[in-house]
């Protein structure tokens, strides 16, 4: 049956996707809907790392505040532990402490970005995104409903089925926003096929007074089977997590597995035991997803129902809030005609996405392959970091998202590609590395990859018109951009 209900916007998901897109489109004067079945956070492993992008956008929000006061810590930037590592550089060089043998990447080194980010458990803040977007005159929220059906074969609206409670309604909506998720349950509705890749499991665990060595940073573990990841969640409280690569039973392979252990210090390894006794980890599964098409009618992906990649550079929560930007300024650029606008968008989002996926692919291969190339490639990317101020600047700027061309990313690349050629000839014995050959040849092939990746980036996302009217809309929404 049709409801009595009237909305411009029905968005599917109620995290913190879909409460920035509802802060997002507030000026346009649409009365939005967000329709969020209600699932239990507290027993998954998702997003709770903020870069400083992120933060900004949310603070453009109005979001930001009450983020902040809902819990969690402020975020500076990254500490990465190469385990056996091959040199220790001194504290003054700003890249290694010599108490831990961290490479410290702090946001400050970025130029003109947001000097921190933020962390805070994943149900926080959900519940505090909802809660604060639902007291906002043009958001109504449907707290336990579900998107059951999607038609949008038309151009002019999509017709979405809701179950509330114990009635079926169908409602009509000038557009329908998918941030359900990676395995978006409104893109399948909708017909829109994606390619994706198991990677590997991630096991989580939320330590009590977790004793990290640089509070305040983001933790890299470099060294064991796969990386580690720990951060602060709250001043005293730690979330810690392992890639298990080859194994969908992750907890035993770590459980059996004390070399997964290996690359983190004292005290935190045996923080990190203590939890393995007497916690029930959080199991998840990593994947890279990329959905063949953001839009289908007036549908729209935004976050990862857009895509998603593996977890290391913690992007997710920042492309969230980035998409919802960009669908606000693609309406703006567009004057509120939604066909231009979803076409703009995804125009908008083609580059940065890009970028975002092959970065999250070389540095987990980076990191975690055991091959010669990724071993070489290691090498160059910490001598890098060790050696050049504005690596580390440039670094950090791809890892955060606030660089999103592929250009700047394949160039970067390159240049940690010189430094392990470099250390390479420093390598008196080829057993040091294994087979010079062999690592030459697969970083060769790697190079050439993402160097593609660049030049494709040149043409991919062209805007072609499918009329004269068309085309002298879209000459006058880029006149404004400009």
């Amino acid at each position: 049956m049709f409801g009595t209900h009237e909305f411009d916007v029905i968005i599917a998901g109620g995290g913190l996707a879909g409460a920035s897109v509802a802060a997002a489109l507030g000026e346009f004067g649409y009365r939005i809907l967000i329709v969020e079945p209600g699932l239990d956070n507290t027993k998954r492993l998702a997003g709770e790392l903020i870069h400083p992008p992120g933060t900004s956008d949310l603070a453009e929000l109005g979001l930001l505040p009450a983020l902040e006061n809902a819990g969690g810590t402020p975020v500076y930037g990254f500490a990465v532990f190469a385990h056996q590592q091959r040199e220790r550089i001194s504290a003054e060089t700003g890249s290694v402490l010599t108490d831990s043998g961290a490479f410290v990447l702090p946001y400050t080194s970025v130029d003109g970005m947001r000097i921190q980010g933020h962390a805070i458990e994943h149900a926080q803040m959900t519940k505090a995104m909802l809660a604060h977007v639902e007291k906002l005159p043009h958001v109504t929220v449907w707290k336990g409903a579900r998107v059951t059906a999607v038609d949008v074969s038309s151009d002019e609206y999509a017709l979405v089925t809701i179950i509330k409670g114990k009635r079926e309604l169908q409602l009509k909506a000038q557009l329908l926003v998918a941030a359900d998720g990676r395995t978006s349950n409104i893109r399948k509705m909708a017909g829109i096929e994606d390619d994706r890749t198991r990677l590997s499991t991630m096991v989580g665990y939320h330590l009590k007074n977790g004793r990290l060595p640089h509070p305040g940073f983001g933790h890299v573990f470099v060294g064991g089977p796969s990386p580690a990841l720990a951060y602060q969640i709250a001043p005293n409280e730690v979330r810690v997590m392992f890639d298990i690569q080859d194994n969908p039973d992750g907890v035993k392979a770590l459980e059996r597995d004390p070399a997964y252990l290996e690359p983190i210090p004292e005290p935190l390894r045996s923080d990190i035991k203590q939890a393995m006794q007497t916690q029930q980890a959080l199991v998840s599964a990593n994947y890279t997803i990329s959905p063949r098409a953001l839009t289908k009618g007036r549908l729209v992906c935004v976050g990862d129902a857009g895509g998603c990649c593996h977890p290391l550079t913690a992007t997710g929560i920042s492309v969230s809030t980035r998409d919802a930007m960009r669908l606000r300024q693609a309406i703006s650029d567009a004057q509120g005609n939604l066909k231009i606008a979803l076409r703009r968008y995804t125009f908008l989002r083609e580059g940065p996405t890009r970028t975002r996926m092959a970065l999250a692919e070389a540095l987990y291969r980076c990191f975690s392959e055991r091959t010669p190339a990724m071993e070489l490639l290691r090498m160059g990317i910490l001598s890098y970091w060790h050696r050049s101020k504005s690596g580390r600047a440039a670094s950090m700027a791809l890892l955060s998202t606030y660089e999103g061309r592929m250009s700047v990313m394949a160039r970067q690349y390159a240049r940690v590609v010189g430094y392990g050629l470099i250390e390479l000839v420093k390598l008196s014995k080829e057993s040091e590395l294994g087979s010079k050959r062999d690592a030459l040849v697969g970083l060769s092939g790697a190079t050439v990859k993402y160097v593609g990746e660049a030049f494709r980036g040149l043409f991919d996302g062209i805007y072609i018109p499918k009329s004269p009217e068309d085309a002298r809309r879209y000459i006058k929404s880029q006149l404004r951009v400009a």
